[in-house]
């Protein structure tokens, strides 16, 4: 392609082929004018001129206005943000799993031990006076308590003088049957015994887990036992961790990053852009732009020095002329 300097008349013969874009720029070797040439959009024939190779040499090309490669700035703070909100959410998960349960066992703890408490106080004057009828009335109005599996009493002999379970059908059919033919399984009692330095344990019976406590009955030698549904705590501890109230607070915080998302990028990314812009334009020859900072304090310097640039440009380029 023959390109002819308009202040000079100076010709240069350019390769087509290595303008990247659009268009491409280079300074006369003569005179210092800027020359913009537009890319041919169809095939054209070569024209050849009288240059020398020193004038061939002068001819710079470019790189293309736009360069739309690499990875964007939101794309670094959305992933810096989502990492942040990883870790976040697994600190406070673990945390909320780690205390929460304990928290909760120990509720069960005193309410076990609250309940076999009183019951070993009601039931002792009517096992002195061997007065199992009203036992017996104790040991069900005990196992009727909300989560309460089972209530029994072993006298010092370690014979079980009373049990009731709450409700049977939460068990398997085979306890079920056994409990209805033989009574309440002594073995039971024997999982958790006094004496062991722990007067709970945790047993399973019946394809159920329970949460046992044995207490002492004072001046009887006696003891009773105190069955909790397991399932139940469990259930409670689940409810806890995924809580519509945990849920609520995943949720703002998720969108409270999405927020803070959207205006870094608003404040950040768009100035760039915008600068980005600016510097492509100039660098085709419209040095009469106004570079107008904006945005952080980092990305108003970086446009000040923007306007340094294309006015020391311009002015060079008028000194040429």
């Amino acid at each position: 392609m023959l390109v002819t300097c308009e202040d000079c008349t100076k010709k240069f013969n350019i390769d087509e082929t290595r303008i990247q874009g659009e268009k491409a720029q280079f300074i006369c070797s003569g005179c210092g004018t800027i020359i913009i040439v537009t890319k041919p959009q169809t095939e054209t024939f070569s024209q050849e001129a009288e240059t020398t190779p020193e004038e061939s040499a002068t001819v710079e090309t470019p790189p293309p206005a736009v360069t739309r490669k690499g990875i964007p700035v939101r794309s670094y703070i959305f992933i810096a943000m989502f990492m942040s909100f990883l870790v976040i959410s697994a600190a406070f998960s673990y945390l909320y799993i780690k205390y929460i349960p304990g928290i909760i066992y120990n509720q069960v703890d005193l309410r076990t031990s609250a309940i076999t408490e009183s019951f070993s106080g009601v039931v002792t004057k009517p096992l002195l006076l061997r007065n199992y009828l009203q036992v017996n009335k104790d040991a069900q109005r005990t196992s009727k308590l909300p989560g309460t599996a089972y209530a029994a009493v072993i006298n010092k002999k370690g014979i079980a003088v009373a049990g009731f379970f709450s409700d049977l059908t939460r068990f398997d059919r085979t306890f079920e049957m056994q409990v209805k033919e033989k009574g309440f399984p002594a073995t039971i009692l024997s999982n958790n015994k006094l004496g062991t330095g722990n007067n709970h344990s945790k047993i399973s019976i019946g394809g159920q887990p329970i949460y046992d406590t044995v207490v002492a009955i004072p001046n009887s030698g006696g003891e009773v036992h105190v069955g909790i549904y397991l399932s139940e705590v469990d259930e409670a501890i689940q409810k806890a961790l995924i809580s519509p109230e945990t849920l609520s607070v995943a949720g703002a915080t998720l969108l409270l990053g999405i927020i803070i998302l959207v205006i870094l990028s608003r404040t950040i990314t768009r100035p760039m852009q915008e600068l980005t812009d600016i510097a492509n334009r100039i660098s085709l020859g419209e040095l009469d732009l106004t570079v107008s900072p904006n945005g952080p304090r980092e990305t108003r310097e970086l446009g000040t020095a923007f306007e340094r640039m294309r006015f020391s440009i311009k002015t060079a380029v008028d000194r040429m002329k």
